[in-house]
């Protein structure tokens, strides 16, 4: 049998203890695979429980979702339905709404159109009250005029000794027939008649009634024009302007009064019944001096630090500006000639400028007048020709205006000063005599003819701010003054 066995079996083959030896590891080997793939497998069958878990959980989020999302819809498909009827209801409520507002412009142009007409009712029977209480006043007036002539012819029959005081004249008409009321010419003031506390704090300017009734109005930094009598001293009218706002200048003639200021804007008064008529809206900076045209308060003129001059139409209810002339340098002051179509204005530069209104065109100018700005500049009421002005040079001009500006008188003392850009000087109603206020306090008046100084008159307690000379009214009264403290005073 043994010879049977081939010779070339593998040796480990004729090897018991190796084929069991190698037998065993791979059993070995085998287990650690077997073992390495049931502990996958458990991973794996691990993983697949988690995934059904979260697969199951999945589920339930999307059948939540699918659920919310069903709402949605049914919300959604609801909110369209409110969205329709609210749309619905919007258009019919436009439609309403355009109706009505159409139905309420209809009404409200019938209620204008009927407030215009009780308006233009009102402002007529305003009209006629006003025209009615002004002849009443004027009847009064020439009542009382008549019973002073009668006295005044008793006394001097009682009197053959009586003579006309010395410095009346007997011009009561100029060469261009301007009266200069009352009879008495020009009166040297010597004294005060009156001391009165205009305004609170610095009073600006001071005007006479430009018709000769015995009135004089004052304008002050707290925005107010005040209306005084002359004969009296007492407090007429107190008109009223914006708030916060200076008064620079005003104007007065009969039943009306213009005051301009640093709000931009001039304001017209009806004096007597103290209604505000208009406010003049143009300007773009303080508004610096105003005037009625001479014999024509329905025209105004304005000067302006924006540097323009604006004439308005104040004739009617609606104001209309009408003219604009232009510049270059700041106007501080302005004044009106008797011929109603020249104006003259006083400038930051020094120089004056005349204009005609009409055309808005320039027709003169005197430059380098003065070192400083002319704050007052005045024609000579007997004589269109010639003009006064104050500069801040502490001095005051008479200037031919036929000649080129030719100076014909310069009038200045040591002790007269001026500082202010809206200081107002004056001439008499004759021409005699030129007068203006020193930051001093003394009021200084000078004889126009020879440029001595005639009077100085005391009396202020404070730097005087402007001066005003007219021919006054039934009661003779033609000079007044008012201070940086706001008090006026009427002289005789």
């Amino acid at each position: 049998m043994t010879n049977c066995i081939p010779s070339s079996l593998p040796s480990s083959l004729s090897n018991p203890k190796g084929i069991e030896k190698e037998t065993k590891l791979q059993i070995l080997k085998l287990t650690q695979e077997l073992s390495t793939q049931n502990e996958q497998t458990q991973q794996h069958v691990k993983t697949i429980g988690d995934l059904e878990q979260e697969l199951k959980q999945k589920d339930v989020v999307i059948e939540r979702i699918t659920t919310e999302l069903r709402e949605s819809n049914h919300h959604s498909n609801l909110a369209q339905k409110q969205y329709d009827g609210l749309k619905e209801n919007i258009e019919r409520l436009q439609e309403e709404n355009d109706s009505l507002v159409k139905s309420n412009e209809n009404l409200v142009n019938r209620i204008v159109q009927e407030k215009e007409k009780y308006m233009e009712e009102m402002m007529k029977m305003t009209d006629s009250y006003e025209n009615a209480n002004k002849k009443i006043e004027m009847l009064n007036e020439l009542q009382e005029q008549e019973k002073k002539r009668f006295t005044w012819k008793r006394k001097s029959a009682n009197n053959p000794n009586n003579k006309a005081h010395p410095h009346h004249s007997d011009g009561d008409n100029n060469i261009n027939g301007r009266r200069f009321g009352g009879g008495a010419g020009t009166v040297l003031p010597s004294g005060i008649k009156h001391r009165i506390a205009a305004h609170p704090c610095q009073a600006t300017c001071v005007r006479y009634d430009a018709s000769g009734a015995d009135i004089v109005a004052t304008a002050g930094e707290e925005s107010t024009v005040k209306v005084w009598s002359t004969g009296n001293g007492s407090l007429l009218k107190t008109l009223r302007g914006g708030s916060n706002q200076v008064m620079l200048g005003l104007d007065m003639s009969g039943d009306l009064t213009v005051s301009c200021g640093t709000d931009n804007m001039c304001r017209v008064w009806n004096t007597r019944t103290q209604r505000l008529l208009h406010q003049l809206v143009g300007h773009t900076q303080k508004v610096t001096s105003v005037r009625f045209f001479k014999g024509n308060t329905s025209a105004v003129l304005t000067a302006s630090a924006d540097r323009s001059m604006k004439v308005w139409d104040i004739s009617r209810h609606t104001y209309r500006q009408t003219v604009t002339l232009r510049h270059g340098s700041t106007s501080y002051s302005l004044d009106m000639s008797y011929d109603g179509v020249t104006a003259v204005s006083g400038h930051h530069d020094g120089g004056v400028r005349f204009w005609d209104v009409r055309s808005g065109e320039r027709t003169g100018e005197v430059t380098d007048l003065h070192t400083g700005g002319v704050s007052s500049v005045n024609f000579n009421p007997n004589n269109n020709a010639e003009i006064l002005t104050l500069g801040s040079d502490s001095t005051l001009k008479l200037v031919d205006v036929r000649q080129a500006g030719q100076e014909l008188q310069s009038f200045r003392h040591e002790e007269f000063k001026n500082n202010l850009t809206y200081a107002a000087c004056a001439i008499s109603p004759d021409g005699t005599y030129a007068a203006a206020g020193s930051s001093t306090g003394t009021v200084f008046i000078w004889k126009t003819l020879d440029g001595t100084l005639e009077k100085q008159l005391q009396g202020h307690e404070a730097g005087v701010v402007a001066v005003a000379w007219d021919r006054g009214g039934s009661n003779g009264q033609q000079f007044s003054s008012v201070d940086s403290k706001g008090n006026l005073l009427l002289w005789a």
